[in-house]
C-alpha cells in the first residue's frame, strides 16, 4: 500500500485541507508551528484511531477550534493499482471508520489489508522517529544503551532483559560466592554447627544401642504375636458366621430332597380336567324340567360385562400362568437378594477396615501407590555429557553448563520426590474413602472392594428386577379391577385363584343364560345335548385320569397336592443351598451345633489370649523407648536432629530458589540473544548496508561476539555498542530500525514518517541520511517533515507547507 492522498475534514490546525503524497519518499517543509507534526498526527489517527479524552490522552487530541468536523481520509494505492480509502470520523471510542475499496463500502476488519496486524504502539515504535526517540539514546547508560540497540526486532526484549536483571539480583539477595548475610550462607553455617553437636551426642551410642537391640528383639516379637491374632480373630469370625447359619443349615437338613417321579402331571391335563370337572358340575346342577330360572341382577351385569370385554377377558384366561411365573420369580429374586445382603455382612465382619464409601482404585492409581524401584538415571547421563561438550566445545560452552546444570538439578528433584513421597498428596485417597489407611492396607484391602462393589451393583439388579415385577403385577391388578375381575377391597396377590373363581363362576352364568335364551320347544334338546356333552366330559376325564393311572378325581387331586407340595420343597431346599454358600461344606464338618460352639469358644480364648500378650509386648516397647530418649538427655539428640532436617529443608529451599531465578536470568539473556543474531540474518544484512551509508563507510559490519553486538570498522577493528560515539550510536540506531522496517515490508508496507529526527546532525551526517531515505523509499514510503529547508531535493519531492497556510488564510 502507498499513501497517496489526505483529505482533512478537520483536524488541530488544519480545516478542509487536501495533501498529495504520490512520490516514494516526501520532504513537508515549514517553520515551527507550521503543523507539520500535526499532519504525521492526523496519519497515525486516521489509521489507528483517536486519542481518548482520559487522562493525559486528552492533550493530545487534535479537535480543531474553529470547525466542529472532526477526522478525515487517507487514500492508499495498491500493488494491482487499486485504491483503498480509509475514513475516520468523531464517534465512539477511537472514532468512527468507513473503509472503501475502489467506490465500494467495504467491512471494518479489512483495515488488516493495510496496517496488517499491526497497533498504534507498534506503528510508533518502528516506522515513526522522532526527536523524542532520537534524543533519548544519548541519556542511556551503557547496559541500557546496548539492551536498546539489541532490542530492536525482538518484541518485548525490554521487558524481557529487565526481568532478567531483576531475577539475578533477587537471586544475589538470596546467595553470593563471598556473602555474609544472605539466608543461604547463614543455613550453611548453621549446618556446620548442628553436625558438630549432632557429633557430640552420638559418643553416647553405646548404651543408645543396647536398648535399641532389646526394642528390635521386642518388635520382632510383637510381630511375629500380631500375625497370630490376626488368624485367631480370622478363626473366631468365621466360626461366628458359622453358629448365624446353624439354625438354617438345621432346616435344609430337615428337608428330604423328593424324588422326581416320572408321572408329573402337566399344566395343561390339570386345567383341562378342572374346566372339565367344572362343567360337569354345572350340567349336573342344571335342572332337567321345562321351568328355566332367569338370571339375577349380578348375574346379568357379570355377563355383558363378559360380552363387552370378551377379548381382553379371553386374554387374561390364557395369560394367567404369566401372572404365576412373575410372583415366582419375584420370590426368587427376594431370596437372591437376602443371600447378597448376608455375604455384605460377612465382608464388613472380616473386613472391619471396610467402609461403604470405599470405591476399587483405577490401575494409574494403583501404579502411583506402589513403590517406585527402579531410578531414573538418563538426568546423570545427560549431566555428564554436557560437562564433557561443555570442555570440548567452546562457542557453546554456557549453553552446556545450562543443560548440566538443569539435568542435576532434574536428578535431585527426582531424588527428593522419591524421599518425601506420601500418601497425603494422592487426593483420590480421600475421595474414594482411604482416609487414614496405610499404603499397604490400601493396597491389600482392593480386592474385598472391588468385591464390595460387586454385590452392591448385583443388590442394584435385583431391586430394580423386583420393582420391575411389583410394577407388572400392579398393572394386572390394575387390569382385573378394570374388567371386574378382582375387587377393590382384594389385598392379596393369589390372582391366578380369583381369575379361576371368575371364570368358574362366569362359566356358570354362560351356561345358565344360554338355558333361559333358549325356548321351551329346544327344552328337549338341551337336555340332550347336555346328556351328550356329559358322556363327553365324563370320558375326557377318564381319559386323562387313565393316562396317569389314576382311579378317581379324589387320587387326581391328591397327586398334583402332592407334586406342588414336593416343587415348594426343591425350592426352599435350593434357596437354603444359595443362602449357605461355601459355608455348607464348613458346616457339614460338625456333627452337632454343641461341636460348632466348642470350637468358638476355643478360638475366642485364644484370641484374648493373644490380646493380651500383644498388649504386654506393646507396653514393653514403650518403656523401652522411653529409656532410648532418656540416654540423649530429654530428647537433646531429636531436637537437634530436627533442627539438622530443619536446616537441610531451608537450604534445599533457598538454593532452589536461588537456582531458579539465576537459570531463568541466563535463559532469558540467552534466548534473546540467539533470537537477535539468528532471527534476523535479512535485517543485519540490511542494517550493516545502511550503517555503512550513514558513517561514510567507515563502519562496514555489523556483528556478533559471544552473542553481543559489535560493530567492525574499515580498519578491521572492532568495538561494543558502548565504545561509540553517541552520535555513531543514533546512526546504529537509525540503520538497526530502518533494517527492521524494510524487513517487514511484505507484512506490513506502512509509510515511514520522520519529525525532524535528525536536527542535531551535521551537514554531512544529515546528507548521508537523505541519501538513505532515497534508498529506502525504492521499497518502503517515507514521509519526513523539517523546520529546515530542503537542499539539493527535487521540487515534486518537497511540500511547503508555508504555501498551505497561504491558500487556508485565503480561504
Amino acid at each position: 500500500m502507498k499513501l497517496v492522498k489526505a483529505n482533512i475534514y478537520g483536524f488541530g490546525k488544519w480545516v478542509d485541507q487536501k495533501f498529495n503524497f504520490e512520490q516514494d519518499y516526501q520532504v513537508i517543509f515549514g517553520s515551527n508551528e507550521a503543523g507539520k507534526t500535526t499532519l504525521l498526527n492526523f496519519i497515525q489517527s486516521i489509521l489507528f484511531g483517536f486519542a481518548s479524552a482520559r487522562g493525559d490522552n486528552k492533550y493530545l487530541q487534535y479537535k480543531p477550534k474553529n470547525s466542529s468536523k472532526y477526522g478525515g481520509e487517507l487514500i492508499f494505492k495498491a500493488d494491482d493499482d487499486s485504491t483503498w480509502t480509509v475514513k475516520r470520523v468523531t464517534g465512539k471510542g477511537d472514532g468512527t471508520v468507513t473503509l472503501f475499496h475502489d467506490d465500494q463500502q467495504v467491512p471494518e476488519s479489512l483495515l488488516s489489508e493495510i496496517i496488517g496486524n499491526f497497533t498504534k504502539d507498534d506503528f510508533e515504535n518502528t516506522h515513526v522517529f522522532d526527536d523524542r526517540s532520537i534524543l533519548s539514546i544519548y541519556s542511556l547508560d551503557e547496559d541500557k544503551l546496548e539492551t536498546e540497540v539489541m532490542s530492536i526486532g525482538a518484541v518485548g526484549s525490554k521487558e524481557w532483559l529487565a526481568t532478567a536483571e531483576k531475577l539475578n539480583h533477587d537471586a544475589e539477595d538470596i546467595y553470593k560466592p563471598r556473602g555474609q548475610k544472605q539466608p543461604l550462607i547463614v543455613n550453611l553455617k548453621k549446618n556446620d554447627e548442628l553436625l558438630e553437636e549432632k557429633s557430640e551426642i552420638e559418643n553416647q551410642q553405646v548404651a543408645y544401642q543396647r536398648v535399641k537391640n532389646q526394642l528390635n528383639q521386642t518388635q520382632a516379637e510383637f510381630n511375629e504375636n500380631e500375625s497370630l491374632l490376626k488368624q485367631a480373630s480370622d478363626r473366631e469370625n468365621n466360626l461366628q458366621a458359622l453358629d448365624k447359619k446353624w439354625s438354617r443349615y438345621e432346616q435344609l437338613l430337615q428337608n428330604s430332597n423328593p424324588s422326581n417321579s416320572t408321572d408329573q402331571i402337566s399344566d395343561e391335563d390339570w386345567e383341562d380336567v378342572l374346566k372339565a370337572n367344572q362343567e360337569l358340575s354345572t350340567l349336573k346342577e342344571t335342572s332337567d324340567s321345562n321351568k328355566i330360572a332367569n338370571l339375577d341382577n349380578v348375574e346379568k351385569s357379570i355377563l355383558d360385562n363378559y360380552r363387552k370385554n370378551q377379548t381382553r377377558l379371553d386374554y387374561v384366561r390364557n395369560q394367567k400362568f404369566e401372572l404365576q411365573n412373575l410372583q415366582f420369580h419375584r420370590d426368587d429374586m427376594n431370596s437372591k437378594l437376602l443371600k447378597i445382603d448376608t455375604q455384605v455382612d460377612q465382608l464388613f465382619k472380616n473386613h472391619p477396615e471396610l467402609s461403604e464409601r470405599m470405591l476399587p482404585l483405577i490401575g494409574e492409581e494403583i501404579d502411583q501407590l506402589a513403590p517406585q524401584t527402579n531410578k531414573n538415571n538418563l538426568p546423570l547421563i545427560i549431566c555428564g555429557i554436557a560437562v564433557v561438550l561443555a570442555l570440548i566445545i567452546n562457542p557453546w560452552r554456557w549453553i552446556f553448563v545450562a543443560v548440566a546444570l538443569a539435568s542435576g538439578f532434574w536428578y535431585w528433584y527426582q531424588e527428593r520426590l522419591n524421599h518425601h513421597n506420601n500418601l497425603d498428596s494422592y487426593s483420590f485417597l480421600k475421595e474414594k474413602g482411604y482416609a487414614n489407611l496405610s499404603r499397604e492396607a490400601v493396597l491389600g484391602i482392593q480386592g474385598t472392594v472391588i468385591a464390595l462393589d460387586n454385590f452392591h451393583t448385583t443388590q442394584t439388579s435385583l431391586v430394580d428386577g423386583i420393582k420391575s415385577i411389583e410394577v407388572d403385577m400392579n398393572k394386572w391388578r390394575n387390569i382385573l379391577i378394570e374388567l371386574n375381575v378382582l375387587d377393590d377391597s382384594y389385598k392379596g396377590d393369589n390372582y391366578n385363584e380369583q381369575i379361576e373363581k371368575y371364570f368358574a363362576r362366569l362359566d356358570q352364568i354362560m351356561a345358565k343364560a344360554d338355558l333361559v335364551e333358549q325356548t321351551q320347544a329346544q327344552t328337549q334338546k338341551i337336555t340332550d345335548d347336555r346328556k351328550r356333552r356329559l358322556g363327553e366330559l365324563n370320558k375326557a376325564i377318564f381319559a386323562i385320569l387313565q393316562k396317569y393311572q389314576i382311579v378317581n378325581m379324589e387320587d387326581f387331586i391328591r397327586m398334583h397336592t402332592s407334586q406342588v407340595e414336593n416343587q415348594r420343597i426343591r425350592t426352599q431346599i435350593k434357596q437354603d443351598k444359595d443362602f449357605l454358600g461355601n459355608d455348607l461344606a464348613e458346616l457339614q464338618k460338625y456333627s452337632n451345633h454343641s461341636e460348632l460352639m466348642q470350637k468358638l469358644t476355643e478360638a475366642a480364648a485364644k484370641r484374648t489370649e493373644l490380646s493380651e500378650k500383644n498388649n504386654q509386648l506393646s507396653r514393653q516397647m514403650g518403656s523401652l523407648k522411653e529409656q532410648m530418649q532418656q540416654i540423649f538427655d530429654n530428647n537433646h539428640y531429636q531436637r537437634v536432629i530436627a533442627a539438622l532436617a530443619q536446616n537441610k529443608a531451608d537450604i534445599i529451599e533457598n538454593y532452589d530458589e536461588w537456582l531458579a531465578k539465576k537459570l531463568a536470568s541466563q535463559w532469558i539473556r540467552r534466548m534473546l540473544n540467539i533470537a537477535t543474531k539468528n532471527r534476523y540474518p535479512k535485517m543485519i544484512k540490511k542494517a550493516t548496508q545502511y550503517f555503512a551509508l550513514l558513517t561514510n563507510q567507515n563502519y562496514i559490519k555489523i556483528d556478533f561476539n559471544k552473542n553481543d553486538l559489535v560493530v567492525i570498522s574499515k580498519a578491521k577493528n572492532k568495538f561494543d555498542v558502548h565504545e561509540l560515539s553517541k552520535a555513531t550510536t543514533i546512526q546504529l540506531y537509525l540503520a538497526l530500525r530502518l533494517a527492521f522496517v524494510t524487513e517487514i515490508s511484505d507484512l506490513v508496507k506502512l509509510p515511514i514518517l520522520i519529525d525532524d529526527a535528525f536536527v542535531d546532525f551535521d551537514i554531512s551526517r544529515t546528507e548521508n541520511v537523505f541519501q538513505l531515505i532515497k534508498e529506502i523509499s525504492k521499497t518502503n514510503q517515507v514521509i519526513y517533515v523539517t523546520a529546515n529547508e530542503p537542499q539539493e531535493i527535487p521540487e515534486e519531492h518537497i511540500l511547503n507547507l508555508e504555501e498551505k497556510e497561504i491558500v487556508q488564510s485565503y480561504k
